[in-house]
């Protein structure tokens, strides 16, 4: 049997230069913007500057162990495999909801307080999946007069860019209502396909003027939830990201547009997954669902519950599955990264956090929810497999 993991053990986000935060840093500071943190190393605002577009394209769930496998196999010869990449450390947690808040503001997981793709809402009393504004039964998290802008309060670094600020996003998600609470976006365009995507960038780069988009491309990382990162079908994928990104390289020609490609997380392959619900008296330690993510959970403990939470992480199956660590000493370790806390922060952060071990996930289902097909790749923890992701810098030719 192995030995306990500790969470201090585990490998940590680096905030000092080298953070999905501080090529935020980067990118407002060239654009004429105004933002606490520190720039990225080895891509200062300064050599970003000349650039008359930049345009930051995000792959959802392309982690840098996964991409270095797959052009270990001889893969990624059009695009990925062609051009120099450096590491950096995503945000914690490292998972979508986060990050991309992270990306859309330049602000930190403290500073924004949107902790995971679950979000604990004790003032409106419930746990809701924040990106598509639903509760954990589906229901629409609040009404239509619901102020979310005024609710979320999230801080814009990125507000302070000068000139367009462009969000290309597939679908719905442009004008979902968690976008929407994002209002310093000057333009929003959707698309449906790769083909649309690329359309949008060639108008984007194309336009007159200075400026700046953020684009998203979801479906990798879907794939992966599914298949798990070591699947066929991401890779199959991969080659088709392969392909869309030489073909993008080639629609920015002559356009003076910097492409920066990038992640928001990669994932863990998943080969034990632990329902928490299925622990006797677990949920009955807690004051409201778990929230966050498969492998870094969030638990709101019942102050005469402590003691019994405590030894239930400290006996199987949980002993040997999760390290856990208290909210004091996730924000003393800095975890969340730097800047002003958000008002919500310690009320979204769990009273204790559990984080997976290597190859575990932890399920956190509501009563009489239907069983859902096994997610075979996660994310959110503390590991290299998710904490580290690419970084193309792709100058105009």
């Amino acid at each position: 049997m192995n030995p306990p993991i500790r969470w201090q053990d585990l490998p940590r986000p680096h905030y000092n230069g080298s953070n999905i935060l501080n090529l935020m840093a980067s990118i407002i500071k060239s654009r004429g913007g105004r933002t606490p943190h520190r720039a990225l190393a080895g891509l200062p605002p300064a050599a970003l500057r000349p650039y008359r577009k930049i345009v930051l394209l995000l792959l959802d769930g392309l982690g840098a162990n996964q991409l270095h496998q797959f052009i270990l196999r001889g893969e990624g010869r059009r695009f990925l495999a062609l051009h120099p990449w450096q590491k950096l450390t995503t945000a914690c947690p490292a998972t979508t909801a986060a990050v991309v808040t992270t990306l859309a503001t330049g602000a930190s997981p403290t500073e924004h307080a949107i902790l995971g793709w679950h979000l604990h809402l004790p003032d409106l009393g419930l746990v809701g999946t924040i990106l598509p504004f639903l509760t954990r039964t589906d229901t629409p998290l609040a009404t239509k007069e619901f102020d979310l802008h005024k609710y979320l309060a999230l801080p814009s670094h990125l507000s302070t860019i000068r000139g367009r600020r462009v969000l290309i996003s597939q679908g719905n998600i442009p004008t979902s209502r968690t976008s929407l609470a994002q209002p310093w976006w000057t333009e929003r365009h959707s698309y449906q396909t790769l083909p649309g995507l690329l359309r949008k960038l060639r108008a984007f780069a194309k336009a007159p003027g200075r400026a700046y988009a953020y684009a998203y491309w979801p479906h990798y990382d879907s794939l992966c939830h599914q298949f798990g990162p070591e699947g066929r079908e991401p890779a199959l994928h991969l080659r088709e990201l392969d392909a869309f990104l030489a073909r993008a390289q080639r629609a920015l020609r002559g356009t003076d547009t910097l492409l920066l490609v990038t992640a928001d997380h990669g994932h863990m392959q998943t080969r034990k997954l632990v329902d928490l619900s299925a622990i006797p008296g677990f949920y009955d330690t807690l004051s409201i669902l778990p929230s966050g993510d498969a492998r870094m959970v969030q638990c709101f403990v019942r102050p005469a519950k402590v003691k019994e939470f405590l030894r239930l992480v400290r006996s199987p199956p949980l002993q040997n599955a999760t390290a856990c660590a208290t909210q004091a000493a996730v924000l003393r370790a800095g975890l969340l990264g730097p800047g002003k806390p958000h008002p919500a922060l310690r009320q979204r952060l769990g009273d204790y956090i559990l984080f997976a071990a290597p190859g575990h996930a932890l399920a956190y289902p509501p009563a009489l929810s239907p069983e859902k097909p096994p997610k075979f790749g996660n994310h959110g923890g503390l590991s290299a497999d998710e904490l580290v992701v690419p970084l193309f810098t792709i100058h105009p030719e």
